[in-house]
């Protein structure tokens, strides 16, 4: 038994000693021409064993570094007549090869040693981006604690951006509505990638995107070069990674917001193809399945997938095909209710079946004209829709009881009485066109043009509840009810110029032009920005300083729905007209790099918005208050006449991560006002006035093969604005209805303050890697106040609170 027992001991323990390296491979390419580079030089510069250890890259641009020690590493990148690259926290685990693609730039000749002295990681994907642009990669969306693997809660760390909404994703930056937030993958624009989706809004309470599918991508809020059009706010600039074309990996992940596995690997290992295979599905739902309680009825299901197939041509060209989707629904069921008790969803007086979908298909072809130029084309077919159907619920109570000190009542139903019914659906086929041209050393041009066609087609009723509407009342009334076409075209031009070893200007010039149509009635309207200047300069004052300045005119469609809504009475739209909203950008920036891992950045900002949609009658309304929360608006007729200004200071100090550990702190100071047609200036929904947050993350090896992490976060804002509530609106529509006169007057009581921490477990094993997680949301329990809503009892509103405390965890086996 003895001998049985150490013979079984050895087994494991040589089971985790094996496999103590892995292999960095990748191909290096020119960043501005994509022509492959022979004789790059790859080099570990991480201190240790592998210290030194170097490839070059072939004929092909290949590179292959074997038998690396598992862990974080740093590499130099060095070719002649090139910048080199320095990138860091390179992370290695057992069961994963690590496929890095390089992209380097051509140093300027005359200034090379200025160049090689500026070696670095570029600070972004799209180099055109001078300011007010960061570079987030999968890493990142697993590290800050409160960030769940997506990319938009992790965007709300940076400096200028704050969640609206902690059960959900949509993000406010630098003061702006997050509907004036782009999406776009691959080059192409998407619509919302969130489950749960509600119209006119960027966001939502899970994503769609699955962050093991995504390579490192960009994040602008402000002054965004001429390619991003249709935003005002901020852009998401998302790239897919290909699949190992190699071997064949694979990885599942169990945990609270789902249970995904993903496969990757070669399609044919001579041509270099390969494809790449994610799908999700809601946790909550297998629990239902399984009759397992979570404390609530309205259980959310939903599933999602993607894909991407990429297969090489030879040196010249690359063709991929790719692909998201996903589907959501939750039912809140109130009338199966037979005693009260607490949802984490919902009103409290009517049965609310709700879904979504949304899903995306393109495909890219990258082909090389000449040694200086490549044509980049992507085109993809989109689709999203959002259903949904209210109850009334009227029953009466039958007993009242005392338990663990709380009220609980038992109803018995009456009756239940359809309120609600909606069906919104928006298909897309898009075109993204580019030739990007390396006229010099010094300068490059790209040129290129978005057209993105819109089938809409919106259905909606509602029972009138408004007892002084005595010829409508307890009626069913058609809200929209339509078929309608779009067309959004936004040519544009963009030229990078070293100007000197220490300026480097990028400008551009963009248009937009929008067409709206609605087919049963064949009214349609148009309207264009020919001109909207872009310019970005950075000014190196020496190896660790810069100043950055942007400028930008930006423009943006509305909602699609508002453009189609009828007012009672009406038989076709009467919102067909509105323009573009306009938004004016100026910032400037400094950098300061402080020793070999810290930086400090400030950057100041003012931003002028025009022709934003405001009632044709005076009011506090403006689209400007719109975009986050679970509820769309029912627009009266608007014009294009409102204004409005954000303008603000942000602050971050960081530290990468080295030595084990990683710091940043980021502090933005703005003000957010807004002019509806009542020409008052007044506090945007979205002007708190400050937002900090606080992270810090530290890494300890346990053994050999063991990593231990501990991260925490702490964000605090200013508290939220609202309006008191008109009483004798919200009792004729059983909503809240807001005093327009005194829209955004007053404030709740607290701010805003969350403490999130983070810990997981790192085991690589042979060929295997596990990773045990535990995220803690919200960790001290703090009720922050979201807004007032609508009760049946007086005095007729309450008070919502965001998300308490939420353990998350999940478990992850990658081989």
């Amino acid at each position: 038994m003895k001998k049985i027992f150490l013979l079984t001991l050895n087994l494991f323990c040589l089971y985790f000693v094996q496999a103590q390296t892995q292999t960095i491979r990748g191909r290096v390419l020119d960043r501005e021409t994509r022509q492959v580079l022979e004789g790059a030089k790859i080099t570990i510069t991480t201190l240790g064993k592998d210290s030194g250890l170097f490839a070059l890259s072939n004929a092909s641009g290949d590179y292959i570094l074997p038998e690396v020690s598992l862990g974080r590493h740093n590499l130099l990148i060095t070719l002649d007549k090139y910048t080199d690259i320095v990138l860091q926290n390179i992370v290695l685990s057992s069961a994963k090869e690590m496929v890095l693609n390089i992209d380097m730039s051509e140093a300027v000749s005359t200034y090379k040693s200025f160049a090689v002295k500026s070696k670095k990681r570029p600070l972004v994907n799209n180099d055109n981006a001078l300011v007010s642009a960061r570079l987030f990669t999968v890493d990142e969306t697993d590290r800050f604690a409160g960030s769940r693997g997506d990319p938009a809660r992790m965007a709300s760390n940076f400096a200028g951006v704050q969640g609206a909404n902690d059960s959900r994703n949509d993000i406010v930056v630098r003061g702006n509505s997050p509907q004036g937030v782009l999406w776009r993958l691959d080059g192409i624009d998407i619509p919302n990638p969130n489950h749960f989706a509600i119209p006119g809004t960027t966001g939502g309470p899970v994503s769609i995107i699955n962050n093991k599918i995504l390579a490192n991508s960009d994040f602008f809020t402000g002054a965004f070069p001429a390619e991003y059009g249709n935003s005002t706010a901020g852009v998401f600039d998302l790239k897919l990674r290909n699949g190992n074309n190699r071997k064949n990996e694979f990885s599942t992940q169990f945990g609270v917001l789902g249970w995904d596995v993903l496969a990757e690997g070669p399609l044919s290992k001579k041509s270099k193809s390969s494809f790449l295979f994610t799908y999700r599905y809601s946790t909550f739902a297998i629990f239902e399945k399984l009759n397992i309680k979570i404390g609530t009825d309205a259980v959310p299901h939903y599933q999602d997938a993607s894909f991407k197939l990429n297969f090489p041509i030879g040196k010249k060209g690359n063709l991929s095909f790719f692909g998201i989707g996903g589907s959501s629904k939750i039912n809140i069921m109130i009338s199966d209710q037979k005693q009260s008790s607490g949802e984490l969803y919902g009103d409290d007086d009517r049965d609310q079946l709700f879904g979504s979908k949304m899903g995306i298909l393109g495909a890219s072809f990258i082909w090389n004209l000449n040694s200086k130029s490549y044509l980049k084309v992507t085109v993809a077919k989109s689709h999203q829709s959002v259903d949904a159907v209210h109850h009334l619920v009227f029953r009466h109570n039958t007993d009242t009881s005392i338990i663990d000190g709380k009220t609980i009542y038992t109803y018995a139903l009456d009756s239940l009485i359809k309120n609600l019914y909606y069906s919104f659906r928006t298909n897309t086929t898009g075109v993204n066109l580019f030739v990007n041209n390396k006229i010099s050393s010094r300068t490059t041009l790209r040129y290129g043009v978005n057209i993105t066609e819109y089938d809409f087609r919106f259905r909606d009723s509602a029972r009138n509840f408004d007892a002084k509407d005595t010829a409508r009342y307890w009626k069913w009334y058609t809200r929209w009810n339509s078929d309608g076409i779009g067309l959004n075209v936004m040519p544009y031009v963009q030229v990078k110029w070293l100007a000197t070893k220490k300026l480097t200007v990028s400008g551009g010039l963009t248009a937009q032009y929008f067409m709206i149509s609605d087919k049963a009635s064949n009214t349609s309207s148009s309207s264009a920005e020919f001109v909207q200047p872009r310019l970005g300069l950075r000014y190196q004052i020496n190896g660790k300083q810069s100043l950055n300045f942007g400028f930008g005119v930006h423009s943006q469609m509305q909602p699609a729905y508002t453009y189609f809504y009828i007012l009672p009475g009406n038989s076709k739209p009467h919102n067909l007209g509105m323009g573009l909203t306009n938004s004016i950008h100026y910032v400037l920036g400094y950098e300061l790099a402080i020793g070999k891992d810290k930086r400090f950045k400030a950057e100041t900002y003012y931003q002028s918005l025009s022709n934003i949609p405001v009632e044709v009658k005076k009011s506090a309304f403006s689209l400007a208050n719109t975009g986050s929360g679970f509820s769309r608006f029912f627009p009266d007729t608007l014009q294009n006449t409102g204004t409005g200004y954000n303008y603000g200071v942000e602050f971050t100090f960081e530290k990468s991560f080295t030595k084990g550990y990683y710091y940043m702190a980021t502090v933005s100071l703005f003000d957010a006002k807004y002019k509806g047609s009542d020409n008052v200036l007044r506090n945007s929904d979205f002007n708190t006035k400050y937002a900090m947050n606080a992270l810090i993350a530290k890494e300890w090896k346990v053994g050999k093969r063991s990593i231990l992490n501990f991260g925490g976060k702490f964000t605090t804002a200013g508290a939220r604005r609202y309006s008191p509530i008109n009483l004798d609106q919200s009792l004729r529509q059983r909503e809240y209805i807001e005093q327009d006169s005194l829209k955004n007057t007053l404030k709740f009581g607290s701010n805003y303050v969350r403490l999130d921490l983070r810990l997981s477990y790192k085991i690589n094993a042979k060929r295997v890697t596990h990773e045990f997680a535990l995220d803690f949301v919200n960790v001290t329990n703090r009720k922050n106040i979201l807004n007032y809503s609508y009760t049946n009892e007086s005095p007729y509103y309450k008070q919502e609170y965001q998300l308490g405390f939420l353990p998350l965890f999940y478990y992850k086996l990658d081989f």
